[in-house]
């Protein structure tokens, strides 16, 4: 009877393991999905639903990796209140590291 037990608890401590294993890797394992926009209005001086109103507009949803046109950008920057040149800063600062310039 005692061999059982220890049988028992030993697939316990192993459950225990890793489900506390899945709990904390599981997060870090998914990237975010999309541009952190909240931060993103912050550093632009604007409102999260602010900025996404005007970008939604002005640069439309496009295929990953294909980067707003130079009007769009002076276009979007114009309607936010900043310098295309802020406006670069503040995109290149929260761009993913697959796609930053290098």
């Amino acid at each position: 009877m005692r061999g059982i037990g220890y049988r028992l608890t030993d697939m316990l401590v192993i459950a225990a393991c890793s489900l506390t294993f899945v709990a904390v890797v599981s997060p870090w394992r998914h990237e975010p999905q999309g541009p952190p926009i909240g931060l993103i209005a912050q550093d632009l001086g604007t409102t999260p639903e602010h900025f996404q109103q005007v970008a939604e507009k002005i640069v439309p949803r496009r295929p990953a990796g294909s980067p707003p046109t130079e009007a769009q950008k002076r276009e979007l920057a114009a309607a936010l209140d900043v310098s295309v040149e802020q406006l670069d800063t503040v995109m290149e600062k929260y761009r993913p590291d697959r796609l930053k310039q290098r």
